[in-house]
């Protein structure tokens, strides 16, 4: 299904992200229902041959009415999206994607994100949070600079009110003079490692540019994550 959209808000979440209150009709709800972890593709309706490009649904399901992506200032399509003011109508396919929250009672979630690849977490930590679940869930956020941790505040005020989740954010390339007090350098091996109690008993989600996603995906081999239980997204 391909529905006309429009553009009800406009926040700045980082320097360079920008995310986007989208409407969904009352006729194509039902179409437009989501799983935390789905994406959604865009096209602007003023093009010929419209470019159309895949965005990951930032916002949890818990609105009917609306959802949410989160856009980075990067590459043509999205450089000019990023820029699209409150109003502007786009068409917009339903929602559609594997890389989905799964739950399982016996189970943790470990989720490792690098750059704009945590706005699904953003959806499943929220739709976590919402729900009141039990389910221990980790998120470990990578970024060049503090403020480019997109959702940083979100992500904190989450830890600190739903005791089963917890968030490790790190910054790679900090001046050494940066006033930022958290954890620097790269996601590597022990960090994910004292994440990981029980490899068999846990389920490990990558995102990010596909160079982070296959060393992650690499980690959790070596950890002794099986297979079925480690699920990436990843362009580039």
């Amino acid at each position: 299904m391909i529905i006309e959209t429009e553009i009800l808000e406009v926040r700045q979440t980082t320097p360079i992200d920008r995310t986007l209150r989208l409407a969904i009709p009352a006729d194509a709800r039902e179409g437009f229902a989501f799983t935390p972890g789905q994406f959604v593709v865009l096209h602007d309706l003023d093009e010929e041959k419209p470019t159309r490009r895949a965005y990951s649904i930032s916002s949890p399901p818990s609105d009917a009415a609306h959802l949410e992506i989160t856009v980075r200032d990067m590459g043509t399509y999205g450089a000019a999206l990023y820029r699209h003011p409150v109003g502007t109508r786009l068409g917009m396919r339903s929602p559609a994607g594997r890389f989905v929250l799964q739950e399982n009672p016996d189970e943790a979630l470990l989720m490792v994100a690098g750059g704009s690849g945590v706005t699904p977490f953003h959806a499943f930590v929220g739709d976590l949070a919402a729900r009141g679940s039990s389910t221990p869930a980790t998120l470990l956020q990578s970024a060049q600079q503090a403020a480019e941790l997109v959702f940083h505040g979100a992500f904190e005020a989450w830890a600190d009110s739903h005791a089963p989740f917890t968030y490790v954010p790190t910054i790679t390339r900090a001046a050494s003079d940066d006033p930022w007090q958290g954890r620097r350098g790269r996601i590597e091996r022990d960090l994910v490692a004292a994440h990981i109690p029980d490899p068999d008993a846990t389920r490990f989600y990558a995102c990010g540019p596909g160079a982070f996603v296959k060393a992650m995906l690499a980690l959790a081999e070596a950890l002794g994550i099986p297979k079925e239980r480690r699920h990436k997204e990843q362009w580039g």
